[in-house]
């Protein structure tokens, strides 16, 4: 499965910066399979599904209108 996870990254970091977000659920199912397994994440993953989310919760404000 680490070798999943680790494709996966690279994915995402080749994507552009408008399609990162759509990625999340993915990696965030990845990461929760990994742990109930007992596996250890790689911190890669977990750096990269934080920025996700955050690009997520960005992505949202930017269409309220002002």
């Amino acid at each position: 499965m680490s070798q999943n996870i680790e494709t996966l990254v690279k994915e995402i970091e080749a994507a552009d910066a408008g399609s990162r977000p759509s990625y999340e659920p993915q990696l965030s199912r990845m990461i929760d399979e990994m742990e109930a397994r007992g596996e250890k994440v790689p911190t890669a993953a977990k750096c990269l599904h934080e920025e996700l989310v955050n690009e997520k919760i960005e992505a949202q404000f930017d269409n309220m209108p002002v």
